[in-house]
């Protein structure tokens, strides 16, 4: 039974193009979620901080609870962008009413939650592309180093592509295919007005031309299906460089790119076991754990 002593738990992962969290009790019990938008540590504190109190208060207010609970809150957060040191610092310097307040990359939370604390793998393709692999003897990482300079194979770096693509079909130095129809109707113009519309344009923005990719492949786009045949290439290569063992294809397009992988390499995806939220709160309770242990009399069991 919840008391208003009982600690909570939350976990939030925050990504390139949504923040999510989830709430749970002392038994791992859910009880409630919430969804805000972007909260990648590269897009600034006062964004982040924004999203993240926006899926906090949400799941707080699904559970039925209010900002009393937050000094029982035990928080771990899983953020794009804290694998670069000033920005992780950044977050860890956050003056928060929390009980406990735990920071880490969304790559390890989503690898905790997909694997449930055992080693394995994950590729991430959302908006942005990074890849980890965790085993007892340490850790692989990969990518994750932002938009636009690394941002193969994911949603922002198919939608950068697929403008490149259709710049250069309505200047007539390539074919006009269906994706240029595409992007055209999306951006309700032509060349001017798509290069004038993407001025002040985000990572997310790109990503969300992803899916225009998708749909001109089902309709068989040369262009859009060579953008894909070049994802696949990359996930293998990505596959091969990581520890040997489970992996799974997370983010959107992973999802979307696994319908499209020939069954021999699909099979080499598992699917997840709990989501990157999950995967946070494990990192909180793990290192309370740890904490507890660390501050027991010496001899103590």
């Amino acid at each position: 039974m919840l008391t208003l002593s009982s600690a909570l738990f939350a976990g939030i992962d925050a990504g390139g193009s949504h923040c999510r969290v989830r709430l749970e009790d002392e038994s791992r019990n859910l009880l409630g979620e919430g969804h805000a938008g972007a909260a990648n540590l590269g897009l600034g504190w006062a964004q982040v901080e924004a999203n993240v109190w926006q899926a906090l208060n949400a799941a707080l207010l699904q559970a039925g609870l209010d900002n009393r609970a937050y000094t029982r809150l035990h928080v771990g957060a899983g953020f794009a962008g804290a694998h670069l040191v000033g920005l992780k610092a950044k977050a860890l310097q956050w003056q928060h009413p929390f009980a406990s307040w735990h920071v880490t990359t969304d790559l390890h939370a989503a690898c905790y939650g997909a694997h449930s604390g055992e080693p394995g793998s994950v590729i991430i393709l959302g908006t942005g592309f990074s890849a980890i692999g965790l085993t007892e003897q340490g850790e692989t990482l990969l990518g994750g180093y932002g938009f636009p300079i690394n941002a193969v194979c994911s949603g922002s770096g198919l939608g950068l592509q697929a403008v490149q693509a259709v710049l250069l079909a309505l200047d007539e130095l390539a074919p006009k295919t269906k994706l240029t129809a595409l992007l055209q109707q999306h951006f309700n113009g032509g060349a001017a007005q798509i290069a004038e519309q993407l001025l002040q344009a985000t990572p997310q923005h790109y990503a969300e031309l992803a899916p225009l990719v998708f749909q001109a492949a089902d309709n068989g786009d040369n262009v859009a299906l060579n953008m894909l045949q070049q994802a696949f290439d990359f996930i293998t290569t990505l596959n091969q460089q990581l520890p040997p063992g489970r992996c799974c294809l997370l983010g959107g397009v992973g999802q979307r790119l696994l319908t499209y992988l020939p069954p021999v390499q699909r099979s080499r995806f598992s699917a997840p076991l709990a989501p990157a939220t999950v995967g946070a709160i494990y990192y909180a309770r793990r290192h309370l754990a740890v904490a507890a242990q660390e501050a027991k009399p010496y001899g103590a069991n």
